[in-house]
């Protein structure tokens, strides 16, 4: 998995309430964005970035450990499409103080239409994604307030904030797995350290919070659906599951057989989904097969160390009165 591919595959109100106030931009944690969130989003304790959770949107921000220009070719109709995502509409813009990138999109999740407005921008040969997403059903002007504050994208210093800064959880790094970076509120752990990895069949530990609140009612068979959901493999075989409590939380866990969708390398493929109030934690590994059994138990070890930390106040921001 290259450093391209690494960011690609870490690529988701009422009209005149929703105006956004130059005066209410506000610093995403985590990350060097601002941006001005419509009035009734809320800093999200899952993500960097708003929620709305009545209405079922959020505005979520990553930043890309790769290039504006290697992303951006993979906005095109059929990359999006990929993903799952239809294109409806795109057009360069000026935001966060360059030429950026923004397209209008629909995507269908757990039987509903959402509409995501997606800004790349550029950053120091890196870049940043924000998607405003919100259900298609939602009033024009909804949809209009969440394109605009996308828009107010403001990009507050050059370099990232420490991978593991703001994070709602904790993992002990090893001497066999160093922290590399983040996506969002995804950690990911290699043996380098580093966003680039030499070959598909390198160690990759990935943890974090889920965006959405999903209701899980048979936890085997969402992990289940949930692994062959994974980008960069395929032909997803043998799966082996097991119940196993992680920080307290019942969780279900599953090693199977895949290929790299890429170089079809056999890896190694483990993955821990445990559910909790707000959605679901996911801890996912992939590894050459020469190398599973090493670091198979590498794998387990650091979700074993996985700590839940406390939730800070999240700073005042505008709401919506009932």
């Amino acid at each position: 998995m290259t450093r391209t591919s690494i960011g690609a595959a870490m690529l988701a109100l009422i009209a005149a309430a929703l105006t956004c106030d130059p005066a209410a931009a506000a610093s995403v944690p985590g990350t060097g964005v601002e941006l001005q969130p419509p009035e009734g989003f809320t800093p999200s304790q899952r993500f960097p970035g708003f929620e709305h959770p009545a209405q079922g949107a959020s505005i979520v921000v990553s930043e890309m450990p790769a290039g504006y220009a290697e992303l951006r070719a993979a906005f095109s109709r059929e990359g999006l499409a990929s993903r799952g995502m239809e294109l409806l509409d795109a057009k360069d813009v000026r935001a966060a103080g360059a030429q950026a990138y923004l397209a209008h999109v629909s995507q269908h999740a757990a039987g509903i239409e959402f509409r995501k407005w997606m800004l790349l921008a550029p950053r120091a040969g890196e870049s940043v994604l924000v998607v405003g997403t919100f259900p298609r059903t939602a009033p024009a002007a909804f949809g209009e307030a969440v394109r605009v504050a996308v828009l107010s994208t403001a990009l507050t210093r050059t370099g990232r904030a420490a991978p593991t800064a703001d994070l709602p959880f904790h993992v002990e790094a090893g001497s066999r797995l160093k922290v590399a970076g983040r996506m969002g509120h995804m950690l990911l752990l290699n043996r380098n350290g580093s966003m680039t990895r030499t070959s598909a069949d390198e160690p990759l530990y990935v943890v974090g919070p889920s965006l959405g609140r999903d209701a899980i009612d048979d936890l085997p068979r969402f992990a289940e659906q949930r692994a062959h959901q994974t980008a960069e493999i395929s032909g997803l075989r043998g799966i082996q599951g097991r119940s196993l409590r992680v920080d307290g939380l019942a969780a279900y866990g599953i090693v199977a057989d895949a290929k790299d969708q890429r170089s079809g390398l056999p890896l190694r493929f483990y993955q821990v989904i445990a559910p909790d109030s707000d959605g679901y934690f996911i801890f996912q590994g992939l590894v050459g097969s020469n190398l599973a059994t090493e670091y198979l138990a590498e794998f387990r070890r650091l979700t074993d160390t996985f700590r839940r930390q406390p939730t800070p106040p999240a700073p005042r921001g505008p709401t919506v009165a009932n």
